[in-house]
């Protein structure tokens, strides 16, 4: 997990893989959902760490 200047901490493909216990192919299919608000900085996607919890409540049962 990194933080930038604004004190936002950004989650990696990685760091959602290892939070949800997925493989890397799985995380990157999550990360290409339309309703799953990440963001694309060149090749690499991140998400906010709030967004991504948000986004994780609005699908449990």
């Amino acid at each position: 997990m990194k933080e930038t200047k604004a004190n936002l901490k950004m989650l990696t493909v990685k760091d959602v893989q290892e939070i949800l216990q997925i493989g890397r192919n799985r995380a990157y299919d999550i990360f290409a959902r339309e309703d799953f608000p990440a963001i694309l900085i060149g090749k690499k996607y991140v998400i906010e760490e709030t967004a991504f919890a948000n986004w994780l409540q609005q699908r449990q049962v």
